[in-house]
């Protein structure tokens, strides 16, 4: 049985040509759909959460809406002058009603921080704690902001304490936010 060379390589041709057309065409395509398939499910996992989002979004937008509110309510307790002496003698009066005995009250320089200044003030008290708490719960009513940046309760004679507080009156400087 002899058979020819060329009916080997006939037979090798015909095998080879749908395993090559497979290798080249439709094995890239497949892998193409495949990754296309794999992106139509990222993406529509990704709108899946879109509601969620949105609900976020809107959440955040709110909150972002009611801190500008509050920005504003406390650069309108800002003045423009610091008016310290008034201050003052509001924060004696509020010390007396509180049932305080007011020692001592001194301004310990000026210093501007961005468009505010700020005027600290280092004040000392005497008498009952429950005093002092009804004073910073009167320094809050006030209709200025005072930040508190300290405060030292000491326990003094009896039931009194005594209580330093450094406070700062804030006012807008010239050319500044107010």
């Amino acid at each position: 049985m002899n058979i020819p060379v060329r009916y080997f390589v006939l037979l090798l041709v015909l095998v080879a040509t749908p395993v090559l057309t497979w290798q080249t065409v439709y094995r890239p395509t497949n892998l193409a759909v495949e990754n296309v398939a794999s992106e139509i499910r990222t993406r529509t996992k990704q709108l899946s959460n879109f509601s969620e989002v949105n609900a976020q979004y809107r959440q955040m937008q709110h909150a972002i809406d009611q801190l500008a509110i509050a920005s504003n309510v406390a650069i309108s307790k800002i003045p423009a002058q610091h008016k310290a002496e008034q201050w003052l003698g509001e924060a004696s009066i509020a010390a007396e009603k509180s049932g305080l005995t007011v020692r001592s009250v001194t301004i310990t320089g000026k210093r501007t921080d961005s468009d505010l200044g700020v005027l600290p003030v280092n004040m000392e008290v005497n008498g009952s704690f429950a005093g002092v708490y009804a004073l910073l719960q009167r320094f809050e009513r006030m209709e200025r902001i005072i930040p508190i940046s300290r405060l030292d309760i000491r326990k003094g004679k009896g039931a009194t304490v005594d209580a330093t507080l450094v406070l700062h009156l804030l006012f807008a400087e010239e050319g500044g936010s107010k």
